[in-house]
């Protein structure tokens, strides 16, 4: 019993007000916060999904909701609704829907079909343009293409005028040319 109270002893008020720090930090910098809620997650299935984040520099965090409630206090988030079970929240600090769409996918993925909502990993919402946003439009933010993706359909777009008047200048010619 001795061992099992030194080992979970509780944070020292130092060591909350560092990692409210720390949060404070990480969430200024951040373009988007995504939270989610991660109990029942296997291990394993934790550790890819950080693997996920660390090759798109997504930084991943897990804390006390009352620290974060703190951070939020601190950051003038008001309207921040109570946020369910373990929460980890990943911040992302390139492209806005990149974040979402790394979780989205995990959950498609790696998660088995039909029990997604009681395999471990749930989004609950967001911080998007310094408001809490609910699940939904982290969805939606996930269902966007990547900016190169845009970019590409984009171009073949604008190209599609020009080509076309090129097949219709070369059947005229071919017409032209027949007509002699």
């Amino acid at each position: 019993m001795r061992f099992f109270g030194a080992f979970f002893m509780p944070q020292t008020k130092a060591k909350k007000e560092s990692i409210v720090e720390e949060l404070k930090k990480l969430f200024e910098k951040a373009n988007i916060l995504v939270f989610v809620n991660f109990h029942g997650l296997a291990v394993s299935k934790e550790r890819k999904l950080r693997g996920e984040f660390r090759k798109n520099e997504i930084k991943y965090k897990v804390a006390k909701k009352t620290l974060l409630k703190r951070v939020f206090e601190a950051l003038g988030l008001k309207e921040v609704p109570k946020l369910e079970g373990e929460v980890g929240v990943a911040a992302g600090y390139g492209e806005v829907t990149e974040a979402p769409r790394i979780i989205s996918q995990f959950i498609k993925k790696d998660l088995p079909a039909g029990r997604q909502e009681k395999s471990g990993l749930k989004i609950l919402g967001g911080i998007y343009e310094a408001n809490f946003v609910y699940d939904a439009m982290i969805k939606r933010l996930a269902a966007i293409p990547s900016r190169e993706i845009l970019l590409t359909q984009l171009a073949f777009i604008l190209s599609q005028p020009v080509a076309s008047f090129a097949r219709v200048l070369n059947n005229v010619s071919e017409k032209l040319s027949t007509n002699k």
